[in-house]
């Protein structure tokens, strides 16, 4: 995530409004993998500040320092922390981003859509359509921590493979092992389709190409259930685990959407439209 430089500059003042002492702030940036000498006394605490977000500035660390530094802890007076983040609000808004407070945690959406692209968007017309709640409110997870919490955007991007499959397998009248992994569900999708490799006909032109590309469909699932497992939100990970960024997240988001687009516009077409 990179901000303008009038966020950087609100930021900077956020910070030094905190009330913490020039070795606290140094040690506050460090924190997040900087490496600033330790001083007793800064010149310009804000100066600091302003600099030490800039180098934060489009690292996977940023969203994190952010909510850490917007702590209720250091704003406990009525309004305080909200009136500051009304005018970070402003600030992140010119930068294409929506600024989202649950009252503890701030999260950043880009306007533009989550994993850079309008899949997102395809498939919550098609959840809009009928009033799918489990894809929607995947999707709606998915926007909201892909950026600041990538391990929960995993989560739910798996989840949203899992939702998209069972409701196809329902509505083709056939029951699913609520035990199933998220690759035997899809396998189990592909065949409600009539879209497993074994069903498209040997006539088929390009039958290589088409059996090793619904193959991949079936692995993105299993490698995004191992994902979850290593490092998403499920297996009582906190959010907050690291080990993969924001860009990974978007990677297994996109992968996931478009999963689970085409399994959606195949139902939706009649099946059997590889």
């Amino acid at each position: 995530m990179r901000l303008g430089e009038g966020a950087i500059a609100n930021l900077a003042t956020i910070a030094y409004d905190t009330g913490m002492n020039s070795t606290r702030l140094i040690g506050f940036f460090n924190s997040f993998g900087l490496d600033e000498p330790v001083v007793r006394m800064l010149e310009n605490k804000t100066s600091f500040a302003e600099q030490a977000w800039r180098k934060l500035n489009g690292t996977d660390q940023i969203a994190e320092a952010i909510n850490q530094i917007m702590s209720p802890h250091f704003y406990p007076g009525v309004g305080d922390r909200e009136n500051r983040i009304e005018a970070l609000r402003r600030c992140v808004a010119r930068d294409g981003f929506d600024l989202i407070d649950d009252g503890n945690r701030l999260d950043f959406v880009p306007k533009s859509g989550a994993a850079a692209t309008n899949v997102l968007q395809h498939l919550r017309a098609h959840g809009e359509k009928i009033s799918h709640e489990n894809v929607l409110s995947r999707i709606r997870n998915i926007e909201r921590t892909c950026e600041s919490s990538p391990a929960d955007a995993i989560g739910s991007a798996k989840e949203l493979i899992e939702a998209v499959c069972k409701d196809i397998i329902e509505r083709s009248g056939e029951a699913f092992d609520k035990s199933a992994s998220p690759s035997a569900l899809v396998r189990q999708t592909l065949k409600c389709l009539h879209l497993a490799p074994d069903d498209i006909p040997e006539r088929s032109r390009g039958l290589d190409a088409i059996k090793a590309t619904l193959n991949g469909l079936g692995n993105i699932a299993h490698q995004m259930d191992e994902l979850r497992a290593l490092y998403g939100s499920g297996h009582g990970k906190p959010s907050s685990a690291r080990g993969l960024t924001s860009r990974h997240a978007r990677l297994a988001v996109g992968a996931a959407g478009t999963l689970c687009l085409f399994l959606i516009e195949t139902y939706e077409a009649g099946g059997r439209q590889p």
